[in-house]
């Protein structure tokens, strides 16, 4: 499994270019994270939890939410992913985005970016699994 799936504990399966930009996105958030803290853990949870015991309260916040956002990120993830070119797309838009936000000169929009990957995607996978393609 490749590494960063294995830090964000997901498997992903389904239309190649879909899996592909996925983990590109997964990719690019984990060095947010990582980039944002100056920190590395072999796994999302490990750093959170690294995290929680010398960040301010007001990052405990975020670090909370990451916390249960990632439960919800697996379960939507647990699925073929499509041929689909509104979701292929729209994971490639977040791409630009959030690849642009990796050197955390501005760490505001650097949380912005984490914080909207986790709805964005789960949003996407609502609207591909309900809607179709």
């Amino acid at each position: 499994m490749d590494k960063c799936l294995e830090w964000w504990g997901v498997t992903l399966t389904g239309n190649q270019k879909a899996v592909k930009a996925l983990s590109e996105l997964l990719d690019i958030n984990k060095a947010l994270f990582e980039s944002f803290y100056k920190e590395q853990a072999n796994t999302v949870e490990e750093l959170v939890n690294k995290l929680y015991e010398h960040v301010p309260e007001h990052e405990k916040i975020f670090l909370n939410f990451v916390k249960e956002q990632l439960p919800n990120l697996r379960r939507y993830l647990q699925f073929e992913l499509p041929n689909s070119p509104h979701f292929i797309s729209s994971i490639e838009y977040e791409i630009y985005i959030s690849s642009a936000e990796i050197d955390c000169y501005c760490p505001e929009d650097s949380r912005d970016c984490i914080i909207s990957f986790f709805s964005k995607v789960l949003d996407l996978i609502d609207f591909i699994k309900n809607r179709g393609n």
